[in-house]
């Protein structure tokens, strides 16, 4: 219908309100509580108390454990909404590594939704643009294609520009919704974005069943042109909160009350030839706008804003008509991806996991692979969707918007959208911490803390059950022998030390305390634990990568007459002491010649006489 008026009686938005209420209670009421799974912790370790050991893992008893709730396929049952299993198994060929899965289905809603799409409907929706509209439509139709066929969700839509056109109620037929934007709804000059808002909330509060859940979608660049006089002495409240700054807009205070029957109206252009037009600022428009949207946000429904290209204007807006940050949504100026954005409503909607979040931390102990630098090459996800013959097929568009994080050993998977027959699964791998101190062998360890999804933004925690795992000890013998020593040189005990090779983390132990072989045991013992810094700890077989450790021994301050040798007998070390042999000495003596030196025979000194010749001088 064209130009109907937006009139609103006030005990109508106060009776909306009240429903939406009692509505609101009635779902809290009807949202699964999780199970409180049993565990043991015991000599054993920590493990689910109704669960099966396989090996070195121990997982939950899908199907057959008391208390719990199982669909078909034996996953646990949060009252149809959530399905979950959690799983573990070791990697073949892998020593010491583990795939941990996480596994969940959801579900369809059977609740009544009326939803509203209010779509600015200006001069430029034709050609491409209404095309793309249309094609939005077609996807949102289809994303909701049970739901529209059962009845339980409806769709209204309100077009506007300077006019504004309406559906004839709320519609299940998609052909007939395609029709009115073809043929009904006309492209127009001017953005009374007000005026749309206002026919939407009408249709929603006249038009909607009593019992169905009411949402609200805008989709436009929210850049509101024109606004409605206010009503002569409306109460003006100061903003206090109810509307946020954004992009350094900022509205001081506004009104909820407007002259819907007034023909007269704001428009922000100073060049308007209709003599209806009152010019006033832009703020003035985009305030009153905020008004009819705190106004209309006080009946309690969802919001949905879809921007398409905002400016930073029209962004202030549209975060505002938002009910929450996750409910703004911006798609391109061509509307080329509303088909997206409204399939991501519609996963809201129609779907029992809208906006899943799984958090998974690791347990005590356990070393979560790829931790610090977690991404794809650590992890698989993986969407499925039962086929016509009920065949879990992979479905790639499931995990499309799925985020998977990584914090401190913390797992965190969010975007989750999970309705009937369809399901998702994310796999990863972990080790237990076989070189920390604390390690017990042969132990069922936790592989996670506790473990959680919550279906939808605000809702309740559901749990996995937490499967555990083990991993092995060793023990080694230790011999000791004496070659060449006889029974009196034998001492009562010997010193030595284990030592272990092929560590990997800087805290593991590498040698241990000193411990005593006895003449009194035969010098031989069978060690399953040994002294570190004062602790007696267990023998793992294997390190925190998978490889054998190795073991072996060595003796302390061993006597200098003696030779020490370590050799390996099969599962015994074998610590030998050798006795040196003593040499007999076989130097010669020593022999000194009697001196030979010759007798001095020196020629004794001749000086000759030194004659000097007279002086003769010339007279």
């Amino acid at each position: 219908m064209e130009e109907k008026k937006g009139w609103f009686q006030k005990n109508s938005r106060l009776l909306l309100i009240l429903c939406t209420f009692i509505l609101s209670m009635i779902s809290v009421s009807a949202k699964a509580a999780t199970y409180d799974f049993d565990y043991q912790e015991n000599q054993a370790g920590q493990y689910l108390t109704h669960g099966t050991a396989a090996g070195d893992t121990y997982n939950y008893d899908y199907g057959n454990a008391p208390g719990v709730e199982f669909d078909s396929e034996n996953y646990v049952n949060y009252d149809d909404q959530a399905y979950l299993k959690k799983s573990v198994q070791e990697v073949a060929g892998n020593q010491g590594l583990f795939d941990v899965t996480l596994d969940v289905k959801g579900n369809q809603t059977n609740n009544a939704v009326d939803l509203v799409l209010v779509v600015d409907f200006s001069s430029s929706m034709t050609g491409e643009k209404l095309n793309n509209a249309l094609l939005g439509l077609q996807q949102f139709g289809t994303e909701l294609a049970d739901s529209l066929a059962n009845g339980s969700i409806r769709i209204g839509i309100v077009a506007y520009n300077r006019y504004v056109y309406s559906t004839n109620g709320f519609s299940t037929d998609i052909d007939y919704l395609e029709q009115f934007l073809r043929q009904t709804a006309e492209s127009h000059s001017g953005t009374f974005m007000q005026k749309g808002l206002l026919e939407g909330e009408r249709l929603l509060l006249e038009e909607s069943r009593p019992e169905a859940e009411k949402l609200f979608i805008h989709i436009g660049d929210n850049s509101a042109n024109r606004s409605y006089l206010p009503v002569e002495g409306a109460t003006t409240y100061p903003n206090t909160g109810e509307i946020t700054d954004y992009n350094g807009y900022h509205t001081q205070s506004y009104v909820k009350d407007f002259q819907t029957d007034n023909s007269a109206y704001h428009t922000t252009s100073s060049s308007s030839s209709d003599s209806l037009a009152i010019p006033v600022s832009t703020s003035v428009v985009t305030d009153a706008t905020l008004g009819t949207i705190v106004a209309i946000k006080e009946a309690g429904f969802p919001m949905y804003s879809v921007a398409t290209a905002p400016s930073s204007r029209g962004e202030y807006i549209g975060r505002n008509l938002a009910t929450s940050s996750g409910n703004y949504l911006t798609i391109d100026e061509n509307l080329v991806g509303l088909g997206s954005a409204l399939t991501e409503i519609a996963n809201k909607i129609d779907k029992t996991i809208s906006n899943g979040t799984i958090t998974d931390p690791m347990g005590t102990g356990i070393l979560l692979q790829g931790a610090g630098s977690f991404d794809s090459d650590n992890y698989q996800l993986v969407g499925w969707r039962k086929d016509e013959q009920g065949t879990w097929v992979e479905a790639p568009d499931l995990v499309a918007n799925v985020q998977v994080a990584e914090a401190d050993q913390t797992i965190t998977v969010s975007n989750l959208a999970l309705g009937e027959n369809e399901r998702v699964t994310l796999t990863y791998q972990i080790r237990l911490d076989t070189e920390d101190s604390s390690f017990q062998g042969e132990t069922w360890v936790l592989c996670n803390g506790r473990t959680t999804l919550v279906p939808e933004v605000d809702g309740e925690a559901v749990d996995f059950p937490i499967p555990s795992i083990k991993a092995p000890v060793v023990s080694i013998n230790v011999l000791k022998k004496w070659v060449n020593v006889s029974a009196a040189e034998i001492p009562e005990q010997i010193e030595y030390q284990v030592q272990r090779m092929t560590t990997t983390s800087e805290q593991g132990w590498q040698i241990s305390d000193p411990l005593t072989l006895s003449k009194e045991d035969d010098f031989q013992v069978t060690l399953s634990e040994v002294p570190v810094n004062g602790q007696q700890l267990v023998l793992p077989k294997y390190n925190n990568q998978g490889e054998d450790f190795s073991y072996t021994v060595t003796e302390i301050n061993v006597p200098e007459d003696f030779e020490s040798t370590v050799t390996n007998d099969g599962e015994t070390i074998i610590l030998t002491n050798t006795k040196k042999e003593t040499e007999p000495s076989t130097t010669e003596p020593s022999t000194t010649e009697p001196s030979t030196t010759e007798p001095s025979t020196t020629e004794p000194s001749t000086t000759e006489p030194s004659t000097t010749e007279p002086s003769t001088t010339e007279p």
